[in-house]
């Protein structure tokens, strides 16, 4: 891939480029729509990478094509322009996110070079496996090399965060970002959202991660994310209105919540109730992989995360489902659970190493007698975070 990239870049510029970007994808085993209210999140980085090829230009734009989606973009830097008019588009279109990577860095004061970009993507599209905060990455790991910017892992992390938020959109949060940036090869990551603390666990031996995808595909700009979110909000707002003194759902107790539930709609105490048991289990996921637990613990629990995602968070889908129950009813599954905002794309699968190729075929059989056609299954690796390399 760094050569393919790197061709690609010659071809399309006319000249070498002078740096290499590395950037992966994410798999959350728990913790699903959990970092946009403050709470904990047990993610991973794959082997799945988007590899960007840059090189500084004289003038103060940027010149960016991804040999992915075969579509090129244009922006000036100086400044960089403002977020778009969200309302007035049917999509986001993918040169946005390095734009809003660069209206970010410009609002932080950062000053940005010119730069000719080239990128190509391991990592499908939609599919729930971070591809937009794959990107987001690669431009900060860019600029920050080639304009020599000051910037930290956790600072680069946040950036990414408000690209989503403030330039896209999309009320996501930190977690993409910070997993893409940090990860280790066999570790996960248990992050706190709200004060990013973080801490790598060594996944258990003789484990691996599937990741099986429905063909679904989903659009974040002005979709559920933005609605669970202000959902979550509006919970927050009511709950402190009934007296409880918290800053957000992370911090509300059961038994707080089993005594005003009622006092709540019923949309709005389901996802409370989701947020509150969903911490809890990315809790308990942690402390059993640090007492060196196998995949029984982890996978139950996977199991039991995406039933609260289909029942109390509502962002399952039929074929996801189907994914999931079927997953967890074959010899050498731990559990399953849908893989990022939901609503389309894929789910992730734990299972034994010997069972990745048994689980593969009967997730394709199940799947294929219920919709007709097979889904794309891969085995994923963990690896690690993000890097680039001076050509």
């Amino acid at each position: 891939m760094k050569t393919l990239v790197c061709d690609r870049f010659r071809d399309h510029f006319k000249r070498p480029p002078e740096l290499v970007v590395r950037a992966p994808g994410r798999v959350n085993l728990l913790g699903g729509h959990i970092d946009y209210n403050d709470g904990w999140v047990l993610p991973a980085a794959i082997d799945r990478s988007l590899w960007l090829a840059a090189a500084p230009r004289r003038d103060a734009r940027l010149h960016a094509y991804s040999a992915t989606v075969e579509e090129g973009g244009e922006a000036a830097l100086d400044p960089p322009p403002p977020p778009p008019k969200i309302a007035h588009r049917p999509r986001e279109r993918w040169i946005e996110y390095p734009t809003g990577v660069a209206w970010a860095l410009s609002q932080d004061g950062h000053a940005l070079c010119g730069m000719d970009a080239m990128v190509v993507s391991e990592i499908p599209v939609g599919a729930g496996l971070s591809s937009s905060a794959a990107l987001e990455v690669a431009f900060l790991l860019a600029w920050r090399e080639l304009a020599g910017l000051p910037l930290e892992g956790a600072e680069m992390a946040r950036l990414g965060e408000r690209v989503e938020n403030d330039y896209l959109d999309v009320h996501s949060g930190v977690m993409d970002q910070f997993a893409s940036l940090h990860g280790r090869r066999e570790h996960a990551i248990f992050l706190d959202c709200r004060n990013l603390d973080w801490e790598l666990l060594p996944l258990p031996p003789r484990v691996a991660v599937l990741v099986a995808d429905t063909g679904i595909r989903r659009q974040l700009v002005g979709g559920h994310v933005n609605d669970r979110q202000a959902e979550c909000t509006e919970a927050l707002r009511r709950l402190r209105e009934l007296g409880c003194e918290i800053r957000a759902l992370r911090d509300l107790q059961s038994e707080q919540l089993e005594c005003l539930a009622d006092k709540l709609p019923d949309s709005l105490a389901r996802r409370a109730r989701h947020v509150v048991e969903e911490c809890s289990r990315v809790c308990r996921g942690a402390q059993s992989i640090r007492e060196g637990g196998g995949g029984e613990v982890l996978g139950a629990l996977m199991r039991a995360s995406h039933a609260s995602s289909r029942d109390l968070y509502q962002v399952s889908t039929p074929e996801l489902d189907l994914l999931a129950e079927a997953a967890s009813e074959l010899e050498g599954c731990f559990g399953a659970r849908l893989a990022g905002a939901g609503l389309g794309g894929c789910v992730s699968v734990l299972v034994e190493e010997w069972a990745a190729g048994p689980v593969s075929t009967g997730l394709k059989k199940a799947f294929s007698e219920r919709f007709g056609n097979e889904p794309e299954i891969h085995r994923v690796g963990i690896g690690d975070g993000a890097e680039a390399w001076n050509i």
